[in-house]
């Protein structure tokens, strides 16, 4: 019987993943209709609906196919639909550990690496410096009073949720700990190069790299993140996404916003895209997939780094559970061809 209950619950919460994939692609499909004017025909939609159950398994996939289509004005095969590769693909090839990157309080000591600008860490309503070391919470005051500017980042949050930036205005005991199990990081003062982007907050650079067949690991697909408005903190709700198309940073000639709207230049500083190369991006790159060589039980991982006036690389988080590849996939894929994830992993 309890068998029997588990499928059901099983099921059910599947069921609702893909409910809830098919709403935002869909979203995301009439978006882009109305953004660029083009309808995808009949004869693709039957290509797609096709693929979608003799390659993958399932008609669910096709919603986001008619995403990546319709973005590209035509359809291509080795794509990788968002639900299929967060029900299928992720949980699988990174062994179901991959939520592990979540807990960002722990992301230091896992990646091992100084290149996380951790200060503290909240845990538990105590608080201890970037080695776990019991402090005070006089020594987080006194910086802030300071003039020293934090940012706090509560454990299991993503896309620009669960951050403040604290300063001596809205430093309070009481509010931090509310949060909860949280990292506090050092402030980034970013390379020039993204001020003329976008100086109100710092931008950052997802890297995805992947462990090939024989365990080397590559970087697979980039894309800049880039924040809108006044906001300290780039929240996926209004970031601007560019993709980078080449080892040595170029952008594309476009990015696009939450609502699938292509932009050509930045809507508040105008700053245009095309042929723009990210400095020290390559640097970048190479940090990213050494580090990701010392973690082998992860054949993906996505890595949000930002980048200094002096070509310092900075991990900003990382993440194994399901770094999201749909923008990655429609404005550059498919970025995965040639893994044949199916085949290696039986999925």
């Amino acid at each position: 019987m309890k068998n029997v209950i588990k499928d059901s619950l099983l099921k059910a919460n599947k069921y609702r993943y893909h409910q809830k994939h098919k709403r935002i692609a869909l979203v995301a499909l009439k978006n882009i209709e109305e953004d660029t004017g083009y309808r995808l025909s009949s004869s693709q939609k039957k290509i797609i609906n096709d693929y979608s159950k003799e390659v993958l398994g399932s008609s669910v996939y096709k919603y986001w196919l008619y995403v990546y289509t319709a973005f590209n004005k035509k359809f291509v095969e080795g794509w990788i639909p968002d639900n299929y590769f967060g029900d299928i693909v992720a949980p699988k090839i990174n062994k179901g550990i991959g939520k592990i990157a979540n807990v960002k309080t722990l992301s230091k000591r896992i990646v091992n690496s100084n290149l996380f600008p951790d200060k503290y860490y909240l845990i538990d309503n105590l608080l201890y410096d970037s080695e776990f070391n019991l402090v005070e919470f006089d020594d987080l005051y006194n910086e802030i009073n300071n003039g020293q500017e934090l940012f706090i980042k509560r454990d299991n949050s993503n896309q620009g949720k669960g951050v403040l930036k604290l300063n001596r205005k809205n430093f309070n005991k009481e509010i931090l700990l509310t949060f909860g199990d949280s990292v506090i990081q050092k402030s980034i003062i970013q390379n020039a190069w993204f001020d003329r982007i976008t100086p109100a907050s710092v931008a950052t650079v997802r890297i995805t790299t992947v462990k090939e067949f024989d365990g080397k690991v590559k970087m697979r697909a980039a894309y800049l993140r880039v924040g809108t408005g006044d906001s300290h903190v780039v929240k996926s709700a209004s970031a601007i996404r560019v993709p980078i198309i080449n080892r040595e940073g170029k952008l594309g000639d476009y990015g696009a916003d939450p609502n699938w709207k292509r932009h050509t230049k930045h809507p508040d500083t105008g700053f245009k895209f095309s042929g723009e190369k990210i400095p020290y991006f390559s640097k970048a790159v190479e940090e990213c997939e050494k580090l990701h060589s010392k973690l082998p039980h992860f054949s993906i991982i996505g890595w949000d780094v930002s980048i200094t006036n002096e070509g310092e690389i900075k991990i900003m988080e990382w993440n194994a559970n399901h770094p999201g590849i749909k923008f990655s996939e429609a404005s550059m894929g498919p970025c995965f061809s040639g893994l044949n994830w199916e085949k290696l992993w039986k999925l």
